[in-house]
């Protein structure tokens, strides 16, 4: 058994060394199956990369530079590399999703190794983000109502597969990456793209509750409304056949305002004070309109490509 674990990552020296700490130190038992790659366009953070791995002792790294054109062109030559001459191709090899500026519980992998172990055909396995921010202002309140309700619709739905795997932390059988890859390089939610080629090949996708990746989240309402409007909107991307001619699984994880609709009072219930419930009724005109945004995009075809879009309040 092969484990690949591919960080993506964008001029983030700063916090690409915990990453990697955090999936190499707690899993020195796993050393024997595992393989690093960190893909990166700036030599500041590939070479912080090769200093923490070099500090642990920590031999089997891959630094690959790519061209800087988004994270879909950095997945698809992350993948052209461990794909090499067949490396992963086997059944019970595995491909580990990750971005540089995150890191995992210390048990993280392991636990979505397990996934892949009770069934056969599980195809994916998406990870559990929490947020570190402090949940004392208001975007950092927002980024944790999220995760819990994502949490929450995982692990009520993931049986029916309507929720897509996490892009900050998910994994992938060895023998399906050649049919899934490369992805298009305009994709802008390439984990709602993945975890949908994965059901269109007949597998399952899964939830891993315990496979904690803790993540920081925008602090203001720009870096906010631009994050969003690329996960959500590149999650309606994928119904325009023009950009995509991924056919549509009936059981396809595809985010929309319904969804928003169906949890419509779950942020009156995460309210724990009066601060917090002022904060909740806040939120729903700001999601009203960034859906309208979003759809209004849609309907234009207002597209951007796939580029990195830095999030600066993130880091």
């Amino acid at each position: 058994m092969k484990i690949y674990v591919v960080i993506t990552s964008f001029n983030e020296p700063g916090t690409i060394g915990k990453a990697i700490e955090q999936i190499i130190y707690p899993n020195k038992d796993l050393w024997s199956s595992l393989q690093l790659v960190v893909i990166a366009p700036d030599e500041p953070t590939l070479n912080k990369a090769e200093e923490v791995c070099q500090k642990y002792n920590f031999e089997k790294f891959i630094l690959v530079r790519d061209p800087g054109q988004g994270k879909p062109v950095a997945l698809n030559l992350a993948v052209e590399t461990v794909t090499k001459n067949g490396v992963i191709t086997r059944r019970d090899d595995l491909l580990i999703l990750t971005d540089g500026d995150v890191y995992l519980e210390d048990d993280a992998i392991k636990n979505l190794l397990n996934n892949f172990r009770h069934d056969g055909r599980t195809g994916g396995v998406g990870g559990h983000p929490v947020s570190v921010d402090s949940q004392q202002n208001m975007f950092g309140y927002f980024s944790h109502l999220f995760c819990e309700a994502a949490h929450v619709r995982r692990t009520a739905s993931f049986a029916i597969t309507t929720v897509s795997m996490s892009g900050y932390l998910y994994a992938i059988r060895g023998d399906l990456l050649g049919q899934i890859f490369p992805i298009p390089a305009q994709t802008r939610a390439e984990d709602a793209y993945i975890s949908q080629k994965v059901l269109s090949l007949g597998y399952k996708i899964a939830y891993a509750p315990n496979a904690l990746v803790y993540v920081k989240f925008p602090k203001n309402l720009s870096d906010w409304y631009k994050q969003k409007t690329r996960s959500l909107g590149g999650n309606i991307q994928l119904s325009n056949p023009s950009l995509h001619s991924l056919p549509l699984h009936p059981s396809s994880p595809r985010r929309s305002i319904i969804q928003d609709l169906q949890m419509a009072f779950f942020p009156l219930l995460f309210a724990k004070s009066p601060k917090e419930l002022f904060w909740s009724l806040l939120l729903y005109p700001l999601r009203l309109f960034l859906w309208i945004r979003i759809y209004y995009n849609h309907a234009l075809k207002r597209y951007k490509s796939g580029a990195w879009e830095r999030i600066e309040s993130s880091k």
